[in-house]
């Protein structure tokens, strides 16, 4: 008779308990196995690690979630179990659960078209109004079906249908995410180029050639910069600063490819494909080989798979190790971004996709304080014999806009102060090449990848009307500022040349004074797969000049 009640006792408690744990499951899943999967597969090109070095930690993750989750639910039924209405407490704990649970199914799946683009700025979530509205109205009508549903059809099969619907979910989404799986081909092995910090303060007693490129930062406000304040009105003698450089691409991506190779992306295949290629072909590594130059490339987001036809001395191949504790903050971050209701977004205090700052700590990392300080702690530089060439790519006024003129962290900061910040990294930078006495036998180039809409400049304006300035070695002169129409569809060649000997007022020879027609391709952020090429016969900041020479590229599908 004991043996029948408690068999009859199991049996009840895994009718209760069955339901509510199958719904917890889908949840998790959702959330820790599916969305960071389909996040992989939609911007497969832009993490460093590959499937392979992300699934253990995203299947840890789910695990230490579903696991902690089950264990709080099946203690709450053992706590409430055998109270006069334990069981109906607890199927409306269930209830509430998939209510939860299908708002953020909802909000994650279908509400995502205004989310704002992570890439760094500051997101205004004071401007989402409608979306609240919309989210405020599914919490509503979500709550009102499951309560009347208990009311008419009672609880217990109203938790049925919800495992039922939960059980409809899990198909959906694993049909989405084995359609994207094969579309993006997820298995794919990363060999991608890794920068490391390795010997950064590193310069030859022979022959230098630096490329310090910094991000986002518009000429205009940078002259502004330089010529107001005396502390850098001399840190450009030597220079030719070209004040009307047009860029060619408005974000770094195509940009840093284009000016190491000279291969211009139109995307007749795909980007990491097109990068690969561009790199393992390029004439200034080419030509850096020849003179038996080191080379050393210090920049977070180079796409280079594959195998490397040159020789990167600070290079990280295959796949780094992963820190778990970094990921699993990045990816909840992502995840509340991705499902939380509009008013709670905010606490997912996430402002750009940062899973590359995962792997080992002597990955190289952009920040304009850290480099400040690498700079200014190890004044003295290690000298090394044979020709040295360094590309660093520097966070520069990249947003967020969170620094103030002394490189300090602040928050609210302006575009001006990042760009005063950005010159005096720049200005350290220069005066420890001075300090060390390898400053005269150094080529160095100093430059924006783009610009940025600052005030009500507009997109265009800024974004193609970036800083350019060139030294060539041994050049001695006070700064010379240059209007010559230079695009840096030219800028290749003259990267090339600046190897032969050339000064920095010899370069762009072909290039005629005053009026040129110049291009740019443009493309929006995220949809990089639709460019549009546009020209101009005037300067890169007059954007009103800009006009669509009917020319596209679409990657094919």
């Amino acid at each position: 008779m004991a043996k029948s009640s408690d068999n009859s006792a199991v049996k009840s408690t895994v009718k209760q308990l069955l339901p509510c744990m199958f719904i917890l499951f889908v949840f998790c899943y959702m959330l820790f196995i599916y969305e960071p999967l389909i996040m992989y597969c939609t911007n497969k090109d832009d993490f460093i690690f590959d499937f392979g070095l992300m699934i253990m930690p995203t299947a840890g993750i789910f695990a230490l979630i579903f696991v902690g989750s089950a264990a709080v639910f099946g203690l709450l039924y053992l706590f409430i179990g055998d109270l006069p209405k334990g069981a109906k407490i607890f199927r409306i704990v269930t209830a509430a659960l998939f209510g939860v649970f299908l708002v953020m199914y909802i909000q994650g799946n279908f509400l995502t078209r205004r989310l704002p683009a992570l890439d760094g700025s500051q997101i205004d979530w004071s401007q989402y109004t409608t979306e609240n509205v919309i989210t405020v109205s599914v919490v509503l009508i979500v709550a009102s079906l499951i309560v009347l549903g208990s009311v008419y059809f009672g609880l217990e099969k109203t938790v049925k249908v919800s495992a039922l619907v939960s059980a409809a979910v899990f198909v959906m989404l694993n049909a989405a995410l084995i359609s994207n799986a094969a579309q993006n081909d997820i298995f794919e092995r990363k060999d991608n180029f890794i920068a490391t910090m390795q010997d950064i303060g590193g310069a030859s007693e022979e022959q230098n050639y630096f490329i310090f490129m910094v991000d986002a930062q518009n000429a205009q406000e940078f002259t502004q910069v330089i010529t107001s304040d005396n502390q850098f009105a001399h840190t450009f003698d030597d220079f030719t600063y070209y004040t009307d450089a047009l860029a060619a691409y408005p974000f770094t991506r195509d940009t840093v490819p284009l000016l190491l190779s000279g291969a211009v992306n139109r995307n007749e295949k795909p980007f990491a494909e097109y990068s690969a290629n561009a790199l393992n072909n390029s004439p200034l590594f080419d030509a850096l080989d020849e003179r038996g130059y080191s080379i050393r490339l210090y920049d977070m987001e180079l796409a280079w798979y594959g195998d490397k036809e040159h020789e990167i001395e600070n290079g990280l191949y295959g796949n780094a190790k992963m820190h778990f504790g970094r990921y699993f903050k990045n990816e909840m971050r992502y995840v509340w971004f991705k499902y939380l209701p509009y008013f709670l977004k905010p606490a997912s205090d996430i402002e750009n996709l940062d899973f590359n700052s995962t792997p080992d700590a002597d990955v190289f990392q952009w920040y304009n304080d850290k480099l400040y300080r690498e700079i200014t702690e190890n004044p003295k530089m290690e000298k090394t014999s044979g020709a040295q060439f360094r590309f660093i790519h520097a966070e520069g006024a990249h947003v967020p806009l969170n620094m103030d003129e002394n490189l300090n962290r602040i928050e609210n900061g302006t575009y001006l102060q990042k760009t005063t910040a950005t010159v005096k990294l720049i200005d350290a930078f220069i005066k420890r090449l001075k300090d060390n006495g390898v400053y005269d036998n150094s080529v160095i180039v100093i430059l924006a990848d783009h610009g940025f809409p600052t005030g009500s400049n507009g997109t265009f304006l800024a974004r193609f009307a970036p800083m350019l300035l060139i030294k060539g070695a041994g050049e001695k002169h006070d700064l010379v500022m240059s209007d010559k129409p230079v695009s840096y569809f030219d800028l290749p060649d003259a990267l090339v040349e600046l190897l032969d000997g050339k000064q920095s007022g010899e370069l762009f020879s072909q290039i005629p004074e005053g009026e040129r027609t110049r291009t740019l391709i443009w493309y929006e952020y995220t949809k990089e797969y639709h460019m549009v090429e546009y020209q101009t016969d005037g300067k890169a900041t007059d954007w009103e000049q800009f006009q669509p020479t009917g020319r596209v590229f679409d990657l094919a599908e």
